[in-house]
């Protein structure tokens, strides 16, 4: 009788065992599914790089400014959230950059994004505007491209950033790059960005 007890209870032993190993084969796959193949490196080297965002509007719609509060409004309509210490997030980007250069916090740098699906372990940083000459091919959004303002808080952004969690000019992308999207869009100087990013890299290490 005792090999009996013996064997049901090693037979509960790998069923919980077989559990288990299910249950952590579904959530590395949600993980890979949503945040990319890359997700254990957020874990315990952070971020690898950045994906730019437009907003894909002008600096208003519906009468109200587009910025942080209302992309988060926005996402929550979506169904995106996460909660982290007892605030929630909804917004998808880590960073909002509106046209006279102020950069508003989304979600916080060590959350996973909600921003591009395969690459949210990368920081998604939004700039206001529609720079999409096929979506706003008469400029009716404004900005159609990135203001000044925009483009030196966000090489300052992105520059912190690589100094922060050591990445190059080569982990720079364009939403684009990871879907059948065209944002940025086409009037978004995204080779410029990353070789004058990737100069100034240069420069601060010759230092």
């Amino acid at each position: 009788m005792a090999g009996d007890g013996d064997n049901r209870g090693g037979g509960l032993g790998c069923g919980l065992l077989l559990l288990c190993a299910a249950v952590a084969t579904l959530v590395a796959g949600a993980l890979a599914y949503h945040h990319g193949p890359r997700w254990p490196r957020m874990l315990t080297h952070g971020p690898p790089g950045v994906v730019i965002h437009h907003s894909a509007t002008g600096a208003t719609a519906s009468g109200r400014t587009v910025d942080a509060a209302f992309i988060d409004q926005s996402h929550e309509r979506r169904g995106w959230g996460v909660t982290e210490g007892g605030v929630d997030y909804h917004i998808g980007y880590h960073y909002v950059i509106l046209p006279d250069g102020t950069v508003e916090p989304g979600r916080p740098e060590w959350l996973p994004g909600a921003h591009a699906v395969g690459a949210n372990d990368y920081l998604g940083i939004c700039l206001v505007g529609n720079f999409s000459s096929k979506a706003n091919p008469t400029g009716a959004d404004q900005p159609a491209r990135p203001t000044t303002e925009q483009m030196a808080a966000l090489k300052d952004l992105i520059g912190t950033l690589m100094r922060k969690y050591r990445f190059g000019p080569d982990r720079i992308y364009g939403h684009r790059d990871f879907a059948a999207t065209d944002c940025p869009g086409d009037r978004f100087p995204l080779d410029e960005l990353k070789r004058e990013l990737g100069a100034r890299g240069s420069r601060d290490s010759a230092r």
